[in-house]
């Protein structure tokens, strides 16, 4: 059977200080020697992920944006007449793209009243510059503004520290029936109605090839959970418990540590690749 790999980057391709990918970038020239597909599952935007297929040398692969929001397929992966009879996807340049998302201008529609309600006490997206987004995540500034370049979401930072006035929001922007994914470097992600798991079906029903493939989901965060909850094999690189129990099956492969060398070498395993596993 095929195998095919879906994977997070951020704390699995990429170092989660660093962003760096030198300890992963000799397993994925393998895995592309011998013919294993890598598929980029991401909360990152398509302008960096695009970055990213460039600097790995991954060419003409599909890739989910902004938390399977959006699936960017080659076009010579499936043919027009699939993608016709589905009404979630367009024709876009060398690729076909499925949307399961809202647009950020829906989303900013939706919270007008709220952005304007909060506005002394959240920094909402069209006020957070590349400068503070560096700062906030580590990331080079010119990486910032492609993280900037949001098409299904949008990014608030709290002014305030009062957790009551924080919950208020969150409320609020729940109510709207959006979803928040809360970062730990501060920065929350307002989505619409869909995640990483729905993607990874939306695909398989899309591509039967990806019907009948192995596909195995690596990740290392709760956003992760619900492409790891419905690959054939799931992958949580560190432990963490919530996290275990929102994906909810007794034959998840959990890896003690978390980051770019753990993903190499769980996959490595995976994979039949045992000379690539770094010891010590």
């Amino acid at each position: 059977m095929r195998l095919v790999i879906m994977t997070d980057l951020d704390g699995c391709v990429l170092d989660p200080e660093t962003y760096k990918y030198d300890k992963t970038l000799p397993l994925i020239q393998r895995l592309r020697k011998q013919g294993i597909e890598i598929i980029f599952n991401s909360s990152k935007t398509r302008a960096e992920q695009l970055l990213y297929m460039d600097r790995l040398g991954l060419k003409n692969i599909v890739f989910i944006v902004e938390n399977g929001a959006a699936i960017y397929i080659p076009k010579k992966k499936v043919s027009l007449h699939i993608i016709k009879y589905n009404t979630k996807c367009r024709d876009h340049g060398d690729y076909y793209v499925c949307v399961l998302g809202k647009t950020i201008d829906e989303i900013k529609n939706m919270l007008s009243d709220i952005i304007e309600k909060y506005r002394d006490h959240i920094i909402w997206m069209d006020k957070i510059t590349p400068r503070l987004f560096s700062e906030l995540t580590g990331l080079p500034e010119d990486e910032a503004v492609l993280a900037l370049k949001r098409e299904y979401s949008y990014l608030f930072v709290p002014k305030t520290k009062d957790r009551a006035t924080i919950d208020e929001v969150l409320n609020e922007i729940r109510g709207r029936g959006l979803n928040i994914q809360v970062s730990g470097v501060g920065i929350s992600q307002i989505n619409g109605d869909h995640d990483k798991g729905k993607a990874l079906l939306l695909l398989r029903d899309i591509v039967k090839d990806y019907r009948d493939a192995h596909i195995i989901a690596m990740g290392d965060a709760m956003n992760d959970a619900p492409m790891l909850k419905v690959a054939d094999t799931g992958v949580l690189l560190g432990v963490n418990l919530d996290v275990v129990k929102a994906i909810g099956r007794g034959d998840l492969i959990v890896v003690n540590n978390k980051g770019s060398l753990a993903w190499r070498n769980i996959l490595a395993r995976l994979t039949g690749n045992y000379d690539m596993v770094v010891r010590g």
